[in-house]
């Protein structure tokens, strides 16, 4: 059985790649407009793929600060800290999804 761990890291890589390969997409084909102001200044100044890992790591940080000020170990921290930010790129990846097919505003 893999760890916590390791499966929030698979979260982690699956909802990145299928963000940038939804925003991509998204932007590609239409009027894109990224929903989250850091993320949107990011990819402006970086481009795109470091602007959105730029993005991931800010919100790496913006979850792990306060589950470490807590007293959480670094396994901890590091779990929900990829958990996070994987569960948070998939449901972007959903929203680009149904942007692309019409279905969001």
């Amino acid at each position: 059985m893999p760890s916590r761990l390791a499966a929030a890291v698979v979260i982690l890589l699956v909802g990145a790649v299928a963000d940038v390969a939804s925003t991509y997409v998204a932007i590609s084909g239409g009027q894109y407009v990224e929903g989250s102001p850091v993320g949107a200044a990011f990819i402006a100044t970086f481009g795109l793929l470091p602007g959105m890992l730029l993005t991931k790591a800010a919100g790496m940080v913006l979850i792990g600060i306060p589950v470490a000020v807590a007293g959480g170990t670094r396994r901890l921290v590091a779990t929900l800290m990829c958990a996070g930010v994987g569960v948070l790129s998939l449901a972007t990846a959903v929203r680009n999804v149904l942007f692309v097919a019409g279905v969001w505003p």
